[in-house]
């Protein structure tokens, strides 16, 4: 009854909600806000009725009887003023910065003219001081991400954000049996950002959320650099109109078409060898943007035409290698624009595409298409004499959204977004599925024709007898709506609002060992089948068919006064579960499983609550708070894996994660074009997914997820920046930072209870605790047709050079001789840390004008000294938590006095312990 009566009345105050915003509306997340007074530059009186417009396209307003003006939905990046007025000259003001959900403010004087004279250009004053910042964002421009050595994607952003550590080694469980499970899709790596778990950051592109609808806050839509005008990440106390998330947001704007016909195209290789190792790496983009030729040119030559102008802008690109990590796999045939090629370890194709209608000064609409393929076979060690018999992956996305945004006055517009995700992922040997390995033998009973992977007891390593015959097949779609509404309601108030409703359909299908293995029904042990595909085969299976809903509603209020400004909001976010697990039938499978009564409700929403201050004390120095309730549901693998198999079962009762979050900030222009930053933060995280052994009515354990794991983080960042001048532009940043916690996964509990270890009796160090981070960034950029000169001696024009140095010191781990003993494993664990690590990448560009064609070559060096840089401190990848360095010859067999054998040490000598080693990149771009 519950799930009868609750979720229409849910669904109704959405609709209810819908029907409001579809007569107001609002565009949340996507634009900034430019605003400021307009004076007589003589007098220094304000001029009432200037008019104030953003060139190149419909935004404008005039200024009130206070000389103040504001101006709306102004897309990020540099944009260009106008301002006029009868009897004054006009006056343009260039290279406006805009900023996503912040205000830019511009101040302009006019002067008094008699006659008709020329307009007045400026440039616009690049404040380094933000006096609206209520917590920590930042903003990196396509052409910073382009200048920066190895910045392939959007999600490279990460690469130079302070607090931010990324997992090397995919995540897996190996259960009871020996079964090696995938936790999830492994190309989707964690991130850890301010010492929260992986999976916590939200993921939008162009207004519109992106991450992976099963395994929770880890993008799926792989965008290229060459499609992105801007990456915005948010770490701090991020709005309420962000939610499903803990630890950050990265908010992507794409391109859109121009008005003029522009393209390009670029290509890298490190098949010149030189400068390093070269991981047969290629990488191809090519782009073009422009007027819709169709509505700009046929149609009017027909005599016909359309309201408005159609942009479009179109790209495509390819990356094939075989990584650092060369499996030495036999490589299947790919297929690039109908062009066969042998394929490499690691292959991924986009195709890109946005058209954009601006209907009129009120009206837009943009239609957007991004998809990859991507295709990739893993790097296992202990497969290194029989590599073929290791499983393909493959995973395929398609995001496809439609935007309309509309303008009701000068203070008020909305926007309506309608998506659609589809995710397929999938890993098996050769596309075989479990039943093409089984067969009948004389009296009609199954046999296998394969065997399980078994290890050579004279070398280490898997022999050549078995096979690693997985079947894992996922199949995701949601279809999203989301609407905003955004209003100048008051001078000193912006209000927003909106919601947003996703409907998901989950087709998750993970069989491990069902091709060397009959399950309990195959057996005639049960008499009702398992559900999901293939019944007869696997003991440990995974399957669920889903159709949750999770919906979310925000308010917030944007306060701004010259002293002071305050951003106040609340988000409910809400899951409905849908009817599957609310089935007798599932119920009484899982209660047979965990021995429990299935109480959960099928409607779980939590409120959010969202604070931020700050204080513009002068033009030089802001001092900001923020204070915030940032609620996150669950992975949904966490309550659906289904009860059949036992070892870890779903929990429809689970309750959403918490993380309280804590900033303080004070920013300073010590001089011209130098900034610093201080900024310090606290996160109490709570209800995080862990699990609990529990007894099902056969009396057999089961792992059951539950929200008892909590964590804590504390940290302090400190960041210098210079602003460009002299040629030069650098960035600094230290951060000390502290994360503990009960478990560093959902899956701890479960590898304790099969290793029997004790559970822990106090907050440890995480797996990312990393104390100490340094980034260096800096750039030497000449502009075209300028040559400075050095002792006399005029150099190019055209061309930049990027260094970016990270230091790190190492994570923590168990130290090998604590396994002695119980109890001072449990007193001792993760007390070690890890190797320190640095890293050095450069980048060098020279362009080249020719015909009015810009042509660059570019150099890419990455680990420029070559470090031998530990990245994982994991035994399973081959670092040695006895000596606490990677497994060398001459290392001794612990705790036995003796030296490993020659095989032995072989296999425990995994090359993934390392980091890439120097690795350079040679290439070309076109631009036109």
């Amino acid at each position: 009854m519950i799930m009868r009566i609750r979720f229409p009345l849910c669904a109704a105050l959405c609709a209810g909600f819908l029907i409001a915003l579809a007569s107001h509306g609002a565009l949340a997340g996507e634009t900034g806000k430019i605003s400021g007074k307009v004076r007589d530059k003589r007098t220094g009186e304000v001029l009432i009725g200037a008019n104030v417009s953003v060139k190149g396209t419909p935004l404008g307003a005039s200024t009130d009887i206070d000389g103040f003006y504001y101006i709306l939905r102004v897309p990020p990046g540099k944009v260009d003023l106008q301002v006029t007025l009868v009897g004054y000259g006009p006056v343009v003001v260039k290279d406006v910065r805009v900023q996503i959900d912040l205000t830019t403010e511009i101040n302009v004087t006019l002067d008094q003219t008699a006659v008709e004279l020329g307009e007045v250009t400026v440039v616009a004053e690049q404040k380094l001081v933000q006096k609206d910042v209520t917590s920590t964002r930042r903003t990196v421009s396509r052409e910073t991400m382009r200048e920066t050595p190895g910045m392939s994607s959007a999600t490279d952003v990460f690469k130079l954000e302070a607090g931010t550590t990324l997992s090397a080694t995919p995540p897996t469980l190996k259960l009871a049996d020996g079964t090696q499970v995938q936790v999830r899709d492994q190309s989707l790596k964690d991130v850890h950002i301010r010492g929260g778990r992986g999976g916590e950051i939200l993921y939008m592109v162009d207004g519109m959320p992106v991450t992976h609808p099963i395994y929770g806050g880890r993008s799926v839509v792989d965008l290229n650099l060459v499609d992105v005008e801007s990456v915005e990440l948010l770490t701090g106390g991020f709005n309420a109109e962000y939610g499903q998330a803990q630890s950050g947001v990265v908010n992507i704007n794409t391109r859109s078409g121009s008005e003029s016909f522009r393209g390009g195209m670029e290509y890298q290789t490190d098949k010149l060898k030189a400068l390093g190792t070269p991981e047969n790496t290629d990488y191809a983009t090519i782009y073009l943007s422009g007027p819709d030729p169709i509505s700009r040119y046929l149609l009017p030559a027909m005599g016909m035409s359309v309201p408005g102008t159609i942009n479009y802008f179109l790209s495509g690109n390819f990356t094939l290698t075989n990584t650092a990590y060369d499996n030495h796999r036999d490589r299947a045939p790919i297929r690039i624009l109908g062009i066969k090629t042998t394929g490499r370890q690691d292959d991924e194709r986009n195709l890109n595409g946005k058209l954009s209608w601006e209907v009129n000064g009120s009206n837009k609409f943009a239609l957007s298409y991004h998809g990859s393929w991507k295709d990739w076979s893993d790097f296992d060690w202990l497969w290194r004499d029989f590599p073929n018999s290791t499983p393909d992956w493959m995973r395929t996305n398609h995001s496809v959204n439609l935007l309309y945004s509309a303008v009701l006055s000068k203070s008020t517009y909305f926007t309506l977004n309608f998506g659609y995700l589809g995710v397929i992922y999938r890993g098996s040997r050769l596309g075989m599925d479990p039943s093409q390995y089984w067969t009948k033998d004389s009296t009609g009973a199954y046999v296998t024709t394969i065997q399980s992977p078994a290890i050579n007891s004279m070398t280490g390593f898997y022999d050549g007898t078995g096979i690693d015959a997985v079947w894992h097949d996922d199949n995701t779609k949601t279809y999203t709506f989301k609407g905003d509404f955004t209003s100048q309601v008051h001078p000193a108030h912006l209000i927003k609002t909106g919601v947003e409703v996703r409907y998901n359909t989950l087709s998750y299908v993970d069989l491990p060992d069902a091709a060397t293995k009959l399950s309990r029904y195959g057996e005639g042990i049960d008499s009702i089948p398992p559900p999901g595909p293939f019944p007869l085969f696997g003991q440990n299976r995974w399957t669920f068919n889903v159709k949750p809903v999770t919906f979310a509603a925000y308010i917030q209020d944007k306060f701004e006064l010259e002293y002071l400004v305050l951003n106040l909001g609340v988000r409910i976010d809400g899951l409905y579960l849908g009817n599957e697990v609310m089935q007798d039938s599932w119920k009484s499978l899982w209660s047979r499983a965990t021995g429990l009564a299935p109480n959960w409700k099928s409607l779980l929403y939590k409120f959010s609550p969202r604070f931020g201050v700050s204080f513009p004390i002068s033009e030089r120095t802001v001092v900001f708070f923020s204070y915030g309730h940032f609620n996150q549901i669950p992975e949904l693998q966490y309550y659906y894996r289904d009860p059949y198999s036992g070892a870890v079962v779903g929990n429809p009762g689970l309750d959403m994660e918490q993380t309280i979050l804590y900033e303080f900030g004070v920013t300073h222009e010590l001089m011209d074009n130098l900034v610093l930053d201080v900024k310090s933060y606290a996160k109490d995280i709570s209800k995080q997914v862990g699990s609990t052994t529990v007894y099902g009515t056969q009396g057999l354990p089961v792992d059951l997820y539950d929200n008892k794991s909590y964590g804590r983080a504390r940290g302090l960042e400190f960041e210098l920046t210079k602003a460009y001048s002299d040629y030069f532009t650098a960035k600094a940043t230290y951060t000390l930072q502290w994360a503990t916690g009960y478990s560093s996964s959902a899956f701890d509990d479960y590898i304790r209870s099969q290793s029997n270890l004790p559970y822990p009796i106090r907050e440890r160090p995480l797996d990312w605790d990393v104390r100490n981070q340094f980034i260096f960034q800096g750039t030497l950029t000449t502009p075209p047709e300028v040559h400075p000169s050095i002792f006399g001696f005029s150099l190019p024009d055209d061309w930049n050079l990027t260094v970016l140095f990270r230091y790190s010191t190492g994570n923590p781990y168990t130290p090998g001789d604590a396994a002695l003993n119980p109890i001072d494993e449990q007193r001792r664990e993760m007390t070690s840390t890890g190797p320190s690590t640095s890293s050095t990448d450069l980048k060098f560009e020279k362009g080249f004008t020719i015909a009015g064609v810009r042509v660059a070559l570019t150099i890419d060096v990455f680990n420029l000294f070559n470090e031998n840089n530990v990245q994982t401190v994991s035994p399973d990848y081959g670092f040695n938590t006895w000596t606490g360095k990677p497994y060398r010859y001459g290392d001794i067999e612990r705790p036995q006095p003796n030296f490993y054998d020659y095989y032995t040490i072989q296999s425990h000598m995994n090359p993934y312990v390392f980091s890439n080693p120097r690795w350079t990149k040679l290439g070309f771009r076109v631009d036109f």
